[in-house]
């Protein structure tokens, strides 16, 4: 459960904020100046830990800054307002700004002390048959001017992972969103299911990622596709450890497809990347491969950031 400092003149401690994921957590400890004075990270997300046994991981995980500061405020963000979390907590639909996610707050008393828990945001584009929704990310927004400079150029923010959030922007507001299991589906594919036997790992290989890239763009008939990977494989015609790369290709390029597609004419020009190194990596390349420049924001600032506008703006500190 890693842990550290980020401020050098440390303050008095004014609020603990915590974005609380599906697999992990991630904790800040503020000052006065809404500086971060600590930060941790654990395995405790509500897939591994849910409802009451999470808040009581939660408890022992940070229950040294829970004893040294019996009063302080906490703030929670992400999957601690889902059905599997702490409590439940509601959706604000898109357009989606600082306030509305302020005035949705669910707040209450607990651990002796006022904790409160931000609301998800939720999308509805005619014709996709359902409501787009997403936990955490909204928070990430709050905090973008201070993890980018250029956060104001930014219309669309991307959060490349299990699930992909395309959140569109507009004078700061979130206006649109859409997910895409890419990672998921990336990670069945190649734990579950035919295609695995025949894929080692491999180094990263931009050409062969971008040829599977270019296959998705070029070839619509995805799940044909996917064999693709498994006859090349048992009949040689690509090594084990580009095969990989070249799933990898594939699916984002399929994902960046239809999501362009579904853009129509307001495609962007520059678009912000909140994800892992390897994964920015990826995105950038494909994203560029169609012309699209990319700019990779750390989603721990950003995180850090957001939670603690949302607080000083409800008045928590």
């Amino acid at each position: 459960m890693a842990s550290h400092s980020f401020a050098s003149d440390i303050g008095q401690a004014a609020l603990i904020g915590i974005d609380w994921g599906s697999t992990n957590a991630r904790a800040f400890l503020y000052d006065q100046a809404g500086r971060v004075l600590e930060q941790r990270h654990a395995p405790i997300g509500v897939s591994r830990y849910p409802g009451e046994s999470g808040v009581a991981a939660m408890t022992d995980w940070l229950g040294a800054w829970l004893s040294a500061h019996p009063a302080l405020p906490m703030l929670l963000c992400g999957m601690a307002g889902s059905k599997s979390g702490w409590r439940e907590t509601g959706y604000v639909p898109t357009p989606a700004a600082v306030e509305r996610l302020v005035d949705g707050l669910l707040q209450f008393e607990a651990l002796g002390r006022r904790v409160a828990i931000v609301p998800g945001v939720a999308h509805e584009r005619p014709g996709d048959g359902f409501r787009d929704v997403m936990r955490g990310e909204e928070t990430q927004i709050v905090g973008l001017p201070a993890a980018c400079m250029q956060a104001a150029r930014l219309d669309l923010v991307m959060t490349p992972g299990t699930h992909n959030k395309w959140i569109h922007l507009q004078a700061g507001r979130m206006t649109a969103l859409a997910t895409y299991m890419t990672g998921e589906m990336f990670a069945l594919l190649r734990q579950h299911s035919l295609l695995g036997p025949v894929i080692v790992d491999g180094p990263w290989d931009e050409a062969c990622f971008l040829a599977g890239v270019d296959t998705a763009l070029t070839h619509p008939d995805w799940l044909h596709q996917l064999f693709g990977v498994r006859a090349r494989g048992v009949q040689g015609l690509m090594p084990a450890a580009d095969l990989g790369q070249w799933l990898s290709g594939l699916l984002i390029g399929y994902e960046i497809q239809a999501a362009l597609n579904a853009l129509g004419s307001a495609r962007p020009s520059l678009c912000g990347l909140i994800a892992s190194a390897a994964l920015c990596q990826r995105y950038a390349s494909a994203l560029a491969h169609v012309g699209i420049d990319s700019l990779p924001i750390d989603g721990d600032q950003a995180a850090a950031s957001g939670l603690w506008q949302l607080a000083t703006r409800a008045g928590l500190c």
